[in-house]
């Protein structure tokens, strides 16, 4: 084993990424310093190994390994993540109860609305699409975290998928980020009989960005179809200050958290 072989490792995990200044990002690191570590300059400190090792889920003996044994490593990751997937979370998915017929009628494309757990006092639009394999309902759901009316914004692109349920008159949706695979959230929606079209509930979950800390927050679903213009959809995604007029002031008064003298409690609207 080498540290030589560290930048090599680690170039090959960051490839793996969305981009080394995501990596540096997440990390905290800055890109100066990590551009060392990528060409061999400098090895990591204890302390920003110790960070890199933990996210990338390698430890630090597999770094030091040679090209051809860091792949066998990274092999076996994805193969044990895979047999993980196929055995016990896929037994405990399927011993859930769902309402299938229920379900089926919000399949479909929406825009969700809430405050952004990173960025206070701005408004997140994003994308989710529900949608059914099987008996089973999964789903997709991309965050565009700038505001895309500023030209110097720095994009920031967060991905998830989940698994839908309909239990007791309500939608449960249980989500992890892929991209920094860092983050569950949790969503519960009070979907309504008479109208498909915009759905309430909570979130919860941690800012992926800039703190650990979980929040939760009222969020709005409005219902957009089967079948849409997704790079359109995807444009209509970001941030948007709070005073913003591209957002509708009915959904600005869906999504305001605020915990009123009786209820104690962030409690969804009805």
């Amino acid at each position: 084993m080498s540290k030589a072989n560290f930048a090599k490792n680690l170039r090959i995990s960051c490839d793996q990424q969305r981009s080394v200044a995501h990596v540096c990002r997440l990390l905290e690191i800055n890109r100066q310093q990590f551009n060392k570590y990528l060409s061999g300059q400098v090895f990591p400190s204890n302390h920003n190994l110790a960070s890199i090792c933990e996210f990338f889920d390698i430890n630090k003996e597999a770094f030091l390994l040679s090209k051809k044994d860091f792949q066998h490593v990274l092999d076996d990751q994805q193969r044990g993540a895979g047999q993980v997937n196929k055995s016990h979370v896929s037994r405990v998915i399927e011993s859930l109860p769902n309402n299938t017929d229920a379900m089926s009628r919000y399949e479909g494309f929406y825009n969700t609305y809430f405050h952004s757990l990173g960025f206070p006092g701005y408004i997140c639009r994003a994308l989710i699409h529900i949608y059914r394999e099987g008996d089973r309902f999964y789903s997709k759901n991309i965050e565009h975290l700038w505001d895309k009316a500023q030209p110097d914004a720095i994009p920031n692109r967060f991905k998830y998928e989940g698994t839908v349920y309909y239990l007791s008159d309500r939608i449960f949706i249980t989500e992890f980020e892929t991209l920094t695979k860092k983050e569950i959230c949790h969503t519960i929606l009070v979907p309504s009989y008479r109208n498909r079209v915009a759905m309430s509930g909570v979130t919860l979950g941690v800012a992926s960005l800039n703190s650990h800390l979980p929040k939760a927050c009222l969020v709005e679903y409005r219902y957009l179809g089967k079948t849409i213009d997704i790079r359109e959809a995807l444009r209509n995604c970001g941030l948007f200050s709070v005073d913003s007029d591209v957002i509708d002031e009915g959904i600005k008064g869906k999504i305001k958290n605020q915990i009123l003298s009786h209820q104690y409690m962030l409690t969804a609207n009805d």
